[in-house]
C-alpha cells in the first residue's frame, strides 16, 4: 500500500518522537538504561560528528538506536533541555553558554566536544553545502558561483545576507570556542580520533577513545578499546567526504590564507592548530 506524503511525514515524526523516549527491549538496552551514562555530543558542524557518534555507537551501556540530533546553535532553557535517559546520547552543535553548562550538570548530562582544523573545516563546508545540502538557503547562491575556490572564499567570509543563515567561519567557530576552556566537557580532536586511515596515528585514536569511556565512567578493556578504534572510520557516513588531516593544503590560496588569518585567526590559534598568525 503506498503512503501520501502526509502519512509518510506522520510516520517520520512518530519514530523522531519514539527515540527522545527510548524503551528498552534487549538485555543490553535495560543494563544501559539502568547504569548507562547521559551523552550529549557536541560539536561544531563539519568537525567530525558521525566519527564521533560511530565510536559512541560501539560503547557498552549506549544504545545507537535511542540517538536523536538536534539542529541547533542554541536552546531555550531550561524547557528546551532535552530529558536524556541513561544509555542515550544525542548529537548537536551548541553554542557555549554557562546556562547551558549548568542545566548540562544539574541533569547530569555528559558533554563531548569534538573539534577540527578550522582550514579543514572551512573546505568540508564549502562541498557540503554546495553539493549535499540543497535544503539550506546558501544552495542556490554557492552554485551560482564559477568555481570552488569562489565557494570556498565564501564558506570562509560568510554569505552578508539576510535569512542565508552563512556567517563566517570565524563567527562560527567563536559560538564554540569556550567548550574548550570548559572544566565540565570532554573536548576531542578530529585529529587524534580519526586515525591512520585520515592521515593521523593509531596511538592517537586508542588514547582518544579511552579518555572517552574513561569520562563517561565505563570499564573498558583494552581489547574492547583497540576494536573500538578499529571500527571509527566510516566513509559511508552521509555526510562524510575525505576526513583527511590537512586536506584544506590541496584547496587553500594565498588569497584563501588571507581571508582565514583575517576572519578566525585568533580562532584557530585558541585552537591550537597554529602558534601565531605568521
Amino acid at each position: 500500500m503506498i503512503q501520501s506524503p502526509d502519512t509518510l511525514q506522520k510516520l517520520i515524526r512518530r519514530k523522531s518522537e519514539l527515540k527522545r523516549i527510548p524503551v528498552p527491549l534487549t538485555l543490553h538496552e535495560f543494563k544501559a538504561s539502568c547504569y548507562g551514562p547521559r551523552v550529549l555530543a557536541n560539536s561544531c558542524p563539519k568537525s567530525g560528528t558521525h566519527l564521533l557518534l560511530r565510536v559512541l555507537s560501539c560503547l557498552p551501556l549506549l544504545v545507537p538506536r535511542w540517538r536523536y540530533d538536534i539542529v541547533k546553535g542554541k536552546l531555550h532553557l531550561p524547557e528546551e533541555l532535552p530529558k536524556i535517559r541513561q544509555g542515550q546520547y544525542i548529537a548537536t552543535h551548541l553554542y557555549w553558554s554557562q546556562e547551558l553548562v549548568d542545566a548540562l550538570k544539574s541533569a547530569n548530562i555528559r558533554n563531548l566536544f569534538i573539534i577540527r582544523d578550522l582550514r579543514d573545516v572551512a573546505v568540508s563546508r564549502a562541498y557540503y553545502h554546495t553539493y549535499s545540502l540543497s535544503s539550506h538557503p546558501a544552495f542556490t547562491y554557492l552554485n551560482s558561483l564559477k568555481s570552488d575556490a569562489d565557494r570556498l572564499m565564501v564558506a570562509i567570509r560568510g554569505i552578508n545576507k539576510p535569512g542565508m543563515g552563512f556567517c563566517s567561519i570565524g563567527d562560527w567557530a567563536r559560538g564554540y570556542a569556550p567548550w574548550w576552556d570548559e572544566p565540565t566537557c570532554l573536548t576531542i580532536r578530529f585529529e587524534d580520533l580519526i586515525g591512520r586511515f585520515g592521515g593521523g596515528s593509531d596511538e592517537k585514536q586508542v588514547q582518544a577513545v579511552r579518555a572517552i569511556a574513561s569520562y563517561l565512567g565505563m570499564e573498558v578493556s583494552e581489547n574492547q578499546i583497540n576494536e573500538i578504534a578499529s571500527k571509527a572510520f566510516f566513509k559511508n557516513a552521509n555526510t562524510f567526504r575525505k576526513g583527511q588531516i590537512g586536506d584544506w593544503k590541496n584547496h587553500f590560496s594565498e588569497e584563501h590564507k588571507r581571508a582565514f588569518k583575517e576572519v578566525a585567526g585568533e580562532a584557530i590559534i585558541k585552537y591550537g592548530y597554529a602558534d601565531g598568525y605568521d
